[in-house]
């Protein structure tokens, strides 16, 4: 892999998963004299081309902490379902705006932004795999989805007035490894939220690893346009069964897993809101062959990855689904009575 540019990179929400994997990877194959990293949080590890700046995406000054910056690469995000949903859209899609607007103040020439393959939606006449032509068509009430094609959006109208701008964008499979703890990593472990009667989808990952390899491509090469980001091909729904035999809610049909969703969702015992539910029911794997194109290659399969991930909920604790769906099959009153108890403890 080539030496990653002399010019400066700035690495929004660096403290972050993909951040830290990012950072340690452009130091170990040469960083540029400077490296721009930004975050809410302090960074667990520093390097020494690291210059560190706690600022608010949504609220600081963006355009001095970006002056002599070449390459910014944006992965500050609230990447997985929460309920206060404005802050997410204030983090997601207004820090987004921000930033661009900063970049253009700094005569930042090329961005890199992390997105998701969540955003070609999970639809029963997706094509299997998705390829990047393929339309944007998150569904709808799932805003981590609908966020990341709103940014994608900012990103080519900043690139459409911007002489000589260079935008990549990669559409990243859910990720997994060490460190991993969000609902993508649970459900690749065995722990969705729930589980439909008759689904059998498909399932997809990229281990972080390779998903820092290839932003550090993206950073070293000017990549134009879009890019799926996964391991290669997917496993049947029996074959990740197979590769993560935890316990797992019991099948139902839809709509019960859907009251459970919401009920759960609403009285903030689950950690998953019933928009989810299509990504559970149908296939959204993709196509990585455009970015192998370029010289990017996994080192680890679905299941290698998936296996070296571990389990990202080893403490033991309750599943709420179990009464949840229970309370909904023999009435909605003990339903509100078991969840509203459960919550006070």
């Amino acid at each position: 892999m080539p030496t990653p540019r002399a010019g400066a990179i700035a690495i929004t929400g660096v403290s972050g998963l993909l951040g830290q994997r990012l950072l340690a990877l452009l130091d170990v194959q040469g960083a540029p004299a400077r490296v721009v990293g930004i975050d809410v949080r302090e960074p667990p590890r520093r390097t020494r081309a690291l210059q560190f700046h706690l600022v608010d995406l949504t609220t600081a000054d963006l355009a001095g902490v970006l002056a002599g910056v070449e390459t910014v690469v944006h992965l500050a995000a609230i990447v997985g379902p929460v309920p206060d949903e404005d802050l997410a859209r204030r983090v997601n899609v207004d820090g987004t705006r921000r930033l661009l607007e900063a970049a253009t103040a700094a005569g930042v020439r090329k961005i890199v932004r992390a997105s998701s393959a969540a955003v070609y939606g999970a639809w029963a006449n997706n094509p299997v795999p998705i390829t990047e032509d393929a339309p944007l068509r998150p569904n709808p009430g799932f805003w981590p989805a609908a966020h990341d094609a709103e940014c994608e959006r900012l990103l080519a109208d900043w690139h459409a007035t911007q002489t000589d701008s260079v935008t990549t964008v990669l559409r990243i499979a859910p990720v997994v490894g060490a460190g991993a703890h969000t609902l993508w990593a649970r459900v690749a472990a065995g722990r969705a939220p729930a589980s439909v009667r008759g689904a059998t989808p498909p399932l997809q990952v990229v281990h972080v690893d390779d998903a820092a390899s290839a932003l550090v491509l993206a950073v070293n090469d000017d990549l134009e346009g879009v890019f799926n980001v996964a391991a290669d091909g997917w496993l049947g729904h029996e074959e990740a069964l197979a590769v993560a035999p935890h316990r797992r809610p019991p099948a139902v049909p839809e709509e019960v897993a859907e009251r459970a969703l919401r009920a759960l969702w609403a009285t903030g015992v689950g950690d998953a809101p019933p928009s989810v539910l299509p990504y559970l029911v149908h296939s959204w794997v993709i196509a990585n062959d455009r970015l192998k194109a370029h010289g990017w290659a996994p080192k680890h399969t679905n299941e290698e990855a998936i296996l070296l991930a571990g389990d990202p909920e080893a403490r033991r604790r309750p599943l709420p689904w179990i009464a949840a769906v229970a309370a909904l099959l023999t009435g909605a009153g003990g339903a509100t009575w078991w969840l509203t108890r459960r919550r006070r403890r």
